[in-house]
């Protein structure tokens, strides 16, 4: 981070000490949990548990909100709706029809109803590098929960990367060094006026016999 002229660390400034965001939903149960340098993930469901570590580089950034539904579940509700009335109808007019059966198609509609309602899902959603993503529930356990976790995780990626792809060596050469800096102003890890900074201390810093001519900003 710039301050004036002077460039200090990110790792310097303290960071949120929320590492860990536990999310339990339809008998799913999410846990994320930030380290140094990766993401932990843990998703399990009626006894079945998958977990995977993300590196920090390979996490995109881009942050996209999502909602999900089984919008099968609402037709059929309608559709017994529609049945239920019909029969209701049918029995009024003296029908051939149990007096009771537009009750029973009508619980039966309500309990898809009910089932439709708690398939709902509201994410956000952080795009990974190989064009997936990885979803956090926006409102459990809360919002401000939600929402501090992920700005934590995405500092925490910033301030890790910054740390190891943002320093300028000499003995490396212009060009590789010229691409991490412009990757990580591509994800946002560093803003533009510190891709800026790095570019003009690396033309200072590198020897010129090391640079490829020729190599643009």
């Amino acid at each position: 981070m710039w301050y004036g002229h002077f460039y200090i660390p990110l790792q310097e400034f303290p960071i949120n000490l929320m590492r860990q965001l536990i999310q339990k939903k339809n008998f799913a149960r999410r846990v994320f949990r930030i380290s140094e340098a990766k993401l932990f993930y843990i998703y399990s469901k009626f006894g079945n548990e998958n977990e995977v570590d993300i590196p920090f580089e390979n996490i995109d950034g881009e942050k996209v909100s999502h909602k999900k539904s089984h919008n099968i579940l609402l037709l059929i509700a309608i559709g017994i709706y529609i049945v239920s009335i019909a029969v209701f109808v049918g029995w009024q007019r003296g029908g051939d029809v149990e007096q009771f059966a537009w009750l029973i198609w009508t619980i039966i509609g309500t309990g898809f109803l009910v089932a439709y309602y708690f398939s709902r899902e509201n994410f956000w959603k952080i795009k990974l590098r190989n064009n997936q993503y990885i979803y956090f529930h926006k409102n459990l356990p809360s919002k401000d929960e939600t929402d501090e976790f992920i700005q934590n995780l995405i500092d925490s990626r910033n301030n890790y990367l910054v740390k190891t792809y943002g320093q300028i060596d000499e003995n490396l050469d212009y060009k590789s060094q010229l691409q991490n800096f412009r990757w990580l102003r591509s994800i946002e890890a560093i803003t533009e006026h510190e891709f800026d900074s790095f570019y003009e201390n690396l033309k200072r810093t590198v020897k010129p016999e090391k640079r490829d001519i020729g190599f643009g900003r």
